[in-house]
C-alpha cells in the first residue's frame, strides 16, 4: 500500500514534489474510496485507493509514473543489471545548468506486510549518493540503516545502522558498488528483514503505459482466458463493455525454433543453442461476436477495433491488479477507450466489494468525464503545471477549497484550477 511518494530533480520535475495518498479527514464523501488499515503510528489515518492527476500537455504528468517506475526498476534490478561502472540512468532536470549537477532524489513511505517504511535515495548518473531505509513495525520510527557517499578512496561511504533493530551485514556493504542499491544486493542474499521491502518494489509496485506510442501486450490476457475461473472475470468485463463480443478464444503455441533461428542476431543464437534463451509462445486470439438469429462469427484479434483490443489486452491485468492488491500507475488511461468504460473500470477498484484487499491505481488523464465528485473524492484529484523555467509542479485539488458538489470539470476547464494549455491567441499555421 502506497502512503506517499516523493520526486525532485527528475526530468521535468525540478523542485521536490510530492504526491500524498493520505485522506482528508475534513472529507467525509465517498468511503468506497478510503483504505481503512489500523496502522502503528498512524491512528486515525486513512489511506486513498488512488489518485488521478490532470496537466495539460507536456506539463509533467507522465513524469511523475516515469520517475515511480524508474524507482521501482532501479530497487529491484540495480545488483544484477547494471554493470560496474555503468551510468545509472536517472535524468536530472536539464534546463539550468545547476540542477544537471545536482542528485535526484526520491522518497517513498509504503506499507509491506503490515510494517510501514520509508525508503530513499539520491542519485547523480554515476553513483548512489545516499539511500536510507526507516521502518516503523510499533509505530516509532527505526532507522535501520543510512548509506552517505563521502568521495573518499579509502572509505566511499559512511554506513549508520541502528544494531538494536536491525541485522547489519558488513559482507554485504561491501558487495555493494557505487552504481548500485544495498537494498537491491541484500535482497539477493534473501536478507530476511529486507526481503519484504524488496518485494513489494518488484511484486506490489506496478506501472502500466497506455499512451499512444506504448503498445499493452494482449498475451496476459490470453493466458488468464485459459484458467475457468478468471475466464469468467474476463468475459464478463467484454460482456459487460458493450462493444460486442461474447466469447473469447486463445490457440496458445510454441515458437518454431528452426524457423526463426536465421533471424536471430548471433548473440541471440548462441544463446539459444546453450539453451539460455527462451522465447514467448505466440498466440492466435480470436473475439466472437452474436450475429441475429443466434450464431456467432469470430473475428480474428487484429481485425479489433483499438478500443476493443486495448480493452481485452488491460482486463487480465486489470483482473490480476484486484485480486493481488497491487499499487497500479497508469499513464493515458483513456487511451483509446470510452471514459464511461474507464469509468466502470476504475469503479471496480474504488469499490470495496470488488476490491478487498485494497489495490490503489494512480493514474494521468485528460478526460473531464472523470473530474466527478460521484466517482473521485476531491483529495483524489492532483494536478500537474509548468512553470516559467519548464519545471513541473504538482499541487491538489484541496489547495483551491473546493465547496461540497461543486462542477469541478466546469471549473477545471475554465481554468480556475490552473493545468490547463495558456494559448494566447489559438494555434497559428
Amino acid at each position: 500500500m502506497l502512503i506517499e511518494f516523493k520526486i525532485g530533480n527528475f526530468r521535468s520535475i525540478r523542485e521536490v514534489q510530492t504526491l500524498s495518498l493520505v485522506a482528508s479527514n475534513a472529507d467525509k464523501e465517498l468511503h468506497s474510496c478510503i483504505i481503512d488499515r489500523e496502522l502503528p503510528g498512524l491512528a486515525g489515518t486513512r489511506i486513498l485507493r488512488g489518485a488521478a492527476i490532470y496537466g495539460a500537455n507536456a506539463s509533467g504528468k507522465s513524469n511523475v509514473v516515469k520517475a515511480i517506475q524508474f524507482l521501482a526498476n532501479f530497487v529491484t534490478r540495480s545488483a544484477t543489471r547494471v554493470e560496474p561502472g555503468e551510468r545509472i540512468g536517472v535524468e536530472p532536470f536539464k534546463l539550468d545548468d545547476h540542477s544537471q549537477k545536482q542528485p535526484s532524489v526520491f522518497e517513498i513511505t509504503f506499507v509491506a506486510e503490515g510494517v510501514r517504511y520509508v525508503f530513499g535515495c539520491s542519485l547523480l548518473p554515476e553513483r548512489v549518493v545516499e539511500e536510507y531505509l526507516v521502518a516503523y513495525p510499533k509505530g516509532a520510527p527505526q532507522r535501520w540503516y543510512q548509506r552517505t557517499y563521502t568521495g573518499k578512496k579509502a572509505k566511499a561511504y559512511d554506513w549508520v545502522t541502528t544494531a538494536a533493530n536491525f541485522k547489519s551485514d558488513k559482507s554485504l556493504e561491501a558487495k555493494t558498488r557505487e552504481n548500485s542499491l544495498f537494498i537491491s544486493v541484500a535482497a539477493q542474499f534473501n536478507h530476511t528483514q529486507l526481503l519484504p521491502v524488496a518485494t513489494w518494489f518488484r511484486e506490489n509496485l506496478r506501472a502500466i503505459q497506455l499512451s499512444v506510442d506504448d503498445g499493452l501486450n494482449p498475451s496476459y490476457t490470453a493466458d488468464v482466458v485459459a484458467e475457468p475461473t478468471r475466464r469468467k472475470r474476463i468475459l464478463s468485463i467484454l460482456q459487460s463493455a458493450d462493444v460486442g463480443v461474447v466469447d473469447a478464444k486463445v490457440d496458445k503455441k510454441a515458437v518454431d525454433l528452426e524457423t526463426i533461428r536465421g533471424d536471430l542476431p548471433p548473440s541471440l543464437r548462441r544463446k539459444l543453442e546453450k539453451g539460455e534463451l527462451r522465447l514467448p509462445a505466440s498466440y492466435e486470439i480470436r473475439l466472437a461476436h452474436a450475429m441475429e438469429g443466434g450464431k456467432r462469427v469470430e473475428l480474428a484479434f487484429n481485425t479489433e477495433s483499438a478500443g476493443t483490443r486495448r480493452l481485452f489486452a488491460l482486463a487480465g491485468p486489470w483482473i490480476d491488479i484486484l485480486e493481488n492488491g497491487y499499487t497500479v500507475f497508469i499513464d493515458e488511461i483513456e487511451s483509446s477507450l470510452h471514459p464511461a468504460l474507464v469509468r466502470e473500470l476504475l469503479k471496480l477498484l474504488l469499490c470495496n466489494e470488488s476490491n478487498p484487499k485494497g489495490a490503489q491505481v494512480v493514474f494521468t488523464t485528460h478526460s473531464t468525464a472523470l473530474l466527478d465528485s460521484t466517482l473521485l473524492r476531491r483529495d483524489q484529484i492532483w494536478f500537474t503545471e509548468k512553470g516559467p523555467a519548464g519545471n513541473t509542479h504538482l499541487y491538489p485539488l484541496s489547495d483551491f477549497s473546493p465547496r461540497k458538489g461543486e462542477a469541478l470539470a466546469k471549473g477545471y476547464l475554465a481554468g480556475r484550477y490552473g493545468a490547463i494549455p495558456f494559448l494566447q491567441a489559438g494555434l497559428k499555421i
